[in-house]
């Protein structure tokens, strides 16, 4: 029985190895484009994920830039109120000893001078 098998089939073996050949070649190709549709879908998430960061990115940037101007007018105003406060305490000690009474006009005079710079007059 095998050889009347071989016999028939025999003529056949080259034909059916170049089917199972053509058929992994064909089942390579879907497999590939079916990897190319994935890694298609996934270049597409990644970028609209990086226009997501390059957008965080520049916010950052612009809340870095209002933070660092807030940080120089601090760092201006803090210079003006110390140079107030140095003229303030000059003043108080330039002043002559008779203004340091019971009613110590030189405390009221700073006092006044420290009220008009938080209103934001010169002292």
């Amino acid at each position: 029985m095998p050889v009347l098998l071989f016999r028939f089939l025999g003529p056949l073996v080259p034909w059916l190895a170049g089917a199972g050949a053509l058929l992994g070649v064909v089942l390579y190709i879907v497999a590939l484009r079916h990897e190319l549709t994935a890694a298609a879908e996934k270049n597409v998430a990644l970028a609209q994920a990086n226009q997501a960061d390059a957008a965080a990115i520049a916010d950052y940037q612009a809340q870095e830039a209002r933070w660092n101007a807030a940080e120089d007018t601090l760092a201006a105003r803090t210079q003006t109120m110390a140079a107030a406060a140095g003229h303030i305490e000059d003043r108080i000690g330039a002043s002559p000893p008779g203004d340091d009474a019971p009613v110590a006009p030189a405390l009221a005079r700073a006092l006044a001078s420290l009220r008009a710079l938080q209103t934001g007059g010169t002292p």
